[in-house]
């Protein structure tokens, strides 16, 4: 490219009028139309578990098959455990084992203040230790929140 040929452009205007003087754009004047507003539904997602104060329960269900007296009473000692443990974590709201619809079945239901606190227990090293003994099987959660528990046979989800 040779410059010489071409010379350098000459202004007539100096650079402050140049910046204030209006620039016919076909898209900046797009902008400047007003749209006519809508009145369109607000929707709003359901609140998190876990988040603005919205509890995070975690729900699972255990069954002892054969209904073994003494495997019940080492998953309810297993359970009671687990309570101590969680009494003495922040987040920690409350815990129930309740029986289930059929002999030999439990619901264990707990509560946390947060997601986050729910995953420091889960993460706790004593709580990693422990596992159902055998003879225990669980029920795939059914909302997917909860975890189901290691090392325990899955049976599929109740109706």
């Amino acid at each position: 490219l040779d410059l010489a040929a071409h010379p350098p452009l000459e202004h007539t205007m100096s650079p402050a009028s140049l910046l204030s003087t209006p620039i016919a754009c076909p898209v900046a004047r797009k902008a400047h139309v007003r749209r006519r507003a809508r009145s369109l539904p607000v929707v709003r997602a359901a609140a998190k578990p876990g988040v603005d104060g919205v509890p995070y329960i975690a729900t699972n269900v255990f069954i002892v098959p054969d209904k073994n007296p003494e495997t019940v009473k080492r998953f309810v000692t297993e359970i009671e455990t687990r309570e101590k443990l969680m009494k003495t974590l922040e987040g920690y709201t409350s815990s129930a084992l309740t029986g289930g619809s059929a002999a030999g079945e439990f619901s264990f239901t707990q509560e946390w203040t947060t997601k986050q606190a729910y995953e420091e227990y889960m993460n706790h090293p004593q709580r990693r230790r422990s596992h159902m003994a055998a003879g225990v099987w669980q029920y795939m959660p059914k909302d997917k929140w909860s975890v189901p528990e290691n090392f325990t046979p899955i049976l599929p989800a109740t109706k």
